[in-house]
């Protein structure tokens, strides 16, 4: 911190990741793992609707990719 302005907005506290392999670990990943699948990947600033909409877009898209599939082996 050595040449910092007084003024200068102050640094944000570090979280440390957990070591690999611990019980510690397992939590932190299961947990980040669950919240990016609900919100698939977004902030939580923005509004519910966002994930609505990709939600819906991901399973027209699957739903179109399964109906073309089908029509083309047909």
């Amino acid at each position: 911190m050595a040449n910092r302005k007084k003024t200068s907005k102050p640094r944000k506290p570090q979280h440390h990741l957990p070591k690999v392999g611990t019980p510690a670990d397992d939590a932190y990943r299961l947990r980040h793992s669950r919240d990016d699948v609900v919100d698939f990947g977004l902030t939580r600033s923005r509004g519910k609707s966002v994930n609505l909409v990709l939600a819906g877009i991901a399973i027209l898209v699957l739903a179109l990719g399964v109906i073309a599939l089908v029509a083309i082996t047909v």
